[in-house]
Parts: C-alpha cells; structure tokens; sequence
C-alpha cells in the first residue's frame, strides 16, 4: 500500500471511495464542496438544539451525567469545524489542517462519549468503564500537574473499586496495575468501532490521516507545495481534502445526534429552561460588558 503522497495519482485519504472527487472540473467541485458544507451546518444546528434540550434536566446516573457533558463537547468542536470552513471567495482563509485535527478530536469526543454512555452493556461493566476513565483522569493529571501532596488514599479508593467490581475483578494482574496508573485510554479504538457496528479500515484510514495533520507528520507537509495545497489558498486539492473531512465530520456528529436521542428521547423537541438571548446577556454581563449594576 503507498501513503497519500507517494503517487500524485492518489490524492485522496480513502481507499478509492473519494476518487469521484478527483473528476469534478473546478465548478462542480465548488458546488460539491458548498452541498457538503450547508449540510453539516443545518446539522450542527439540530445538534445544537438537542444539546440545549438534554441541558439542565435532572439525572441520577453517570451514564446520562456524562453523556450530556460529553455531547457539550462534541457540539462545541462542531461547531469550531464548522468555524473554519471558508466561502469559496477570493481572500478566504484555507487550512485543512487545521479542519483535520478538529475533524480527529470530534471523532474521539464520540469514541468515549459510545464506550462511556451509548454502547448498551451489562451495569458492572459500565460502573467498571467509569472507574477506568477516573483512574485514567487521575493519571493524566498526574502527568500534568506536580503531585500535590500524598495520593495514597486516591489509590486505595480506586483498589477498592477494583475489587467490588465484578467485571473488574477479572483483570489480570499486569492489566490491573496498567489501568490503576491511567496513563492509557482505557479503550482498544478498533474494539470501540466494533461495537460500534463501523467498518474499521475506512475508519483507521481517515483517523491516521487526519493525524498526520494533527501532529505535522510529513504527509501534511512532505509535497505541500507540489499538490498545490497547504500555503492559506482555495485550491482543488484543498477542498477535495476539505470535503472528506465535512464528510466524515458529518457522519461522526450524525451518530452522535442519534445516540444522544436515544438516552434523551424529546431533547430536540423540549424548550430549553434558557434562551440563547439569555445565555448571550449572561456572557456580557459576566464579561463585564452588560449594563452597570447597583452596588
């Protein structure tokens, strides 16, 4: 298999199921890149409005807890998706890049937001997933932040929990001790897309291409300027590369849109407790920018 850039040929980041794009003449590439575009937006908006109608509702499990924190997320870097895909007019700002790491990060919002909340799995296993997701918070920050002072009680909390889980209970030693220091994400990706029902490879595929982008591997930057892309410009490559990331983005926030229905089934349709009007003069007013208040 050759990489992305290893064959002017192979432009696209798929297995040939983009390859329509590299036959568009420059104006049915316009239109197919704005069709692409309007459709993400008008789902970012629904995404948007069911976000706003699972907010503020009283939940007594993590599982809810988390899944409208987590849609928050995946919302919001929507949205900053969306922020950064330009008209096609002259001086608009062009970078991929920039589109494909947030194309990445919104993929992985969903991955935890599936493992954490949607998948449908036994209650042990899913107490279990949220002792694994505190203990991999704990070790992240530990890796962060200087230790503030002795977290032997943190780990004792967190033995204990490994031992009245029953799905925990299972893990090997060597396994036990990996999850306990939190270093890793504590999901296989390829086991999480299983569950998932998604075909893997296409999958990997982008997500790995998306990477590059993400960590400036040398396939963002390797043959920037002979494939005509990378330096702020509208170019065709630009945008073919531009609507795989819309594509994929848009399929990513549609299953999420779905899933969240499915643990908040009138979210879409319930008045959310604020408006937008509200939370903007809220803004200013904790930004200091709303009318003076009397002391």
């Amino acid at each position: 298999m050759t990489t992305l850039d290893e064959s002017p040929e192979d432009e696209q980041p798929g297995d040939g199921a983009d390859a329509w794009l590299a036959e568009l003449t420059p104006s049915e590439l316009t239109t197919e890149y704005l069709r692409c575009r309007r459709e993400f937006r008008n789902l970012g908006t629904r995404a948007k409005l069911v976000s706003m109608g699972s907010g503020h509702v009283w939940v007594e499990s993590n599982r809810l807890a988390y899944a409208s924190v987590l849609f928050t997320r995946i919302v919001v870097t929507a949205r900053s998706v969306e922020r950064l895909l330009p008209d096609c007019a002259p001086r608009e700002h062009w970078d991929f890049s920039a589109v494909a790491s947030l194309t990445r990060n919104l993929s992985e919002a969903y991955l935890w937001y599936f493992w954490l909340c949607e998948d449908e799995i036994d209650l042990d296993i899913r107490q279990g997933r949220f002792v694994l997701l505190y203990c991999h918070d704990h070790g992240s920050r530990g890796r962060l932040f200087p230790p503030d002072g002795d977290d032997s009680e943190v780990i004792a909390d967190f033995e204990r929990r490994f031992d009245e889980n029953p799905w925990l209970r299972t893990f090997d030693p060597k396994a036990r001790r990996e999850a306990m220091r939190g270093h890793k994400t504590p999901f296989v990706q390829d086991n999480v897309l299983e569950r998932m029902g998604e075909d893997k490879e296409p999958f990997r595929l982008a997500y790995r291409f998306f990477s590059q982008h993400t960590h400036t591997g040398p396939v963002a930057f390797f043959r920037l300027f002979e494939h005509d892309r990378g330096k702020g410009l509208e170019t065709a490559h630009e945008k073919r590369y531009m609507i795989h990331a819309i594509l994929f983005a848009t399929a990513i926030l549609e299953r999420a849109v779905t899933g969240h229905l499915k643990l908040f089934p009138d979210a879409y349709t319930r008045r959310p407790p604020f408006s937008e009007a509200d939370v903007a003069k809220t803004v200013e007013r904790n930004q200091g920018r709303g009318r003076r208040q009397r002391r």
